[in-house]
């Protein structure tokens, strides 16, 4: 066959070089090989084999036939290259000689294991005193340049270096292909940071067609206008960076953005996109002003096709945002996030009373029910199970009980029972610069915390889509004991799990010009 039959000998004619074979004959070969392994697993298993030994040897047997049988189609690829390419150039035999030597063979890594095939380079003698040897093959495989794994095991090293420490990574490929994939963690590391360098900010975030429909046909509703509603947030959090040429300035701030809406039917988040950056609030905007003019979160909230969305901004109380974010949606429902403000109420009466003191517990729930209505507690006895039942799902019933909890709620109209709580509160002298502060901090931020009318319109309250964004997207992988980052290496483990997360991995590998732009970031890398 291709592989076994064109093997590198000093005793090597014309007549042993590939260009002998035909398709039908290395079909043929390929399957005679196959057999007597087929035979000796029926012989195990006769023999009384164990089910794990049986199943470890046929992995070993797909893992060889795999080698061999992409040997024989990559090389098969390259020697129709070569003949298109001397039919097209009008040369006969006489003026073409193959060249077998070491230098115009390839070798990839595939997920199969590594895989060494010819290219099937030739001298083209065309009658003058000078040789010119060409190989039209390389155009099949431009990566085999930059990078010496094969597409589908490139898009396994990003994937596993996206997910794990490098070292587990390197150890899981090894583990998940039986053996046949042995690469370095620092291999893994160059490829997964020069692949995550070409997604694109368009990748991240569902295409606004699907976004649209999205909204039109699943969103929950605002109850008052009928418009479908869909959230944004932005929040940062710290990660350790190489800043400066030194580790001394150990913590830099990663900010997240995230679009999202929530299924009607559910109660489940439905994820629409989102980034990170390691950019400051001009940065941010920067983003947010680009996703307004490509359409994915227009300020008007009009997706068009008569699909109007409600947008809700729900974000923590940074002066920033107000200037940079909020100016840019003149129609946007904004929501301070109520969690937030329960955290500061929180230090503020450990602050004043000690964490944990009766008073401090006192006024920390009188301040929680002036905000958000005193809660009717239901202690129903709950009914006792006969025989098998299902359950429902557990996202439909915790939207259940939080709809129950809403209702429960005594209404409040907006932030004035609270602020009226704190001018009445009596606190030490010690204490009144940090009532000051929060009694400024919820009179700054009262237009956007009128949250029994944001919950009787059936808007979420909470950032937690943002809060619960930075561990999946960014802290599970990135913030762990010890590890530092460099920028680009981050951004690339940024880029390739929210590509994972927002479902487009698999139509991002499967783009025609990929390899092309795997290329490029190769290329760039090595500079």
């Amino acid at each position: 066959m291709y592989g076994h039959s064109f093997q590198e000998s000093p005793h090597m004619t014309t007549t042993d070089s590939l260009f002998s074979y035909a398709p039908s004959v290395v079909k043929s070969k390929l399957l005679e090989s196959l057999l007597p392994q087929v035979e000796q697993l029926f012989e195990s298993a006769q023999a009384g084999a164990s089910e794990r030994v049986l199943e470890s040897d046929v992995w070993k047997v797909l893992l060889e036939f795999g080698r061999l049988l992409l040997t024989a189609l990559f090389a098969m690829q390259a020697r129709r290259a070569t003949e298109q390419e001397i039919q097209a150039r009008g040369l006969d035999g006489s003026q073409v000689s193959p060249r077998l030597d070491r230098d115009y063979w390839y070798t990839f890594t595939t997920t199969f294991g590594a895989v060494r095939f010819p290219l099937f380079a030739y001298r083209d003698r065309n009658g003058t005193v000078t040789t010119t040897t060409r190989a039209p093959a390389r155009t099949l495989f431009p990566l085999h340049q930059h990078c010496r794994s094969s597409q589908l095991c490139l898009e396994w090293e990003a994937r596993l270096g996206s997910e794990h420490p490098f070292r587990a990574a390197q150890q899981a490929l090894t583990f998940f292909t039986h053996g046949a994939v042995s690469l370095e963690d620092t291999t893994i590391a160059s490829h997964m940071a020069a692949v995550g360098s070409i997604v694109d900010w368009r990748w991240v975030y569902r295409p606004v067609q699907q976004i649209r429909e999205i909204l039109r046909t699943r969103a929950t509703r605002d109850a008052e206008t009928g418009r479908p509603i869909i959230y944004a947030s932005c929040d940062a959090h710290a990660l350790r960076r190489y800043v400066d040429d030194t580790w001394s300035a150990a913590w830099k701030m990663a900010n997240g953005l995230r679009l999202w809406c929530i299924d009607q039917r559910t109660g489940q988040l439905v994820h629409l996109g989102g980034e990170y950056t390691w950019g400051d609030c001009y940065e941010v905007e920067r983003i947010v002003r680009r996703l307004i003019d490509s359409g994915h979160l227009p300020a008007d909230g009009d997706y068009g096709d008569g699909v109007v969305a409600r947008i809700a901004w729900i974000t923590d109380g940074m002066p920033w945002f107000e200037t940079h974010i909020l100016t840019l949606f003149a129609g946007a429902l904004v929501i301070l996030d109520g969690y937030h403000v329960l955290e500061h109420l929180g230090k503020f009466a450990a602050a004043v009373w000690g964490k944990g003191h009766d008073k401090a517990r006192r006024f920390y729930n009188q301040a929680r029910n002036a905000l958000f209505g005193t809660r009717r507690v239901r202690t129903a006895k709950p009914k006792a199970r006969k025989g098998h039942r299902k359950r429902p799902r557990a996202l439909t019933l915790a939207h259940k009980r939080n709809l129950e909890a809403r209702r429960s709620r005594k209404a409040t109209t907006n932030a004035k029972p609270l602020l009226d709580l704190l001018r009445r509160v009596k606190v030490p002298v010690e204490g009144v610069s940090a009532l000051e502060d929060i009694v400024r901090y919820i009179g700054n931020n009262a237009y956007r915390m009128d949250y029994a009318r944001y919950i009787e319109l059936g808007y979420q309250i909470g950032s937690g889509a943002m809060e619960s964004l930075h561990r999946v997207a960014s802290q599970l992988r990135l913030k762990r004991p010890g590890p530092g980052w460099l920028p680009e290496t981050a951004q690339a483990v940024f880029n390739l799990r929210m590509l994972a997360l927002v479902g487009r991995w698999d139509e991002f590998w499967n783009q025609p010009a990929l390899a092309d732009c795997l290329v490029t970031a190769f290329q760039a890398s090595s500079h």
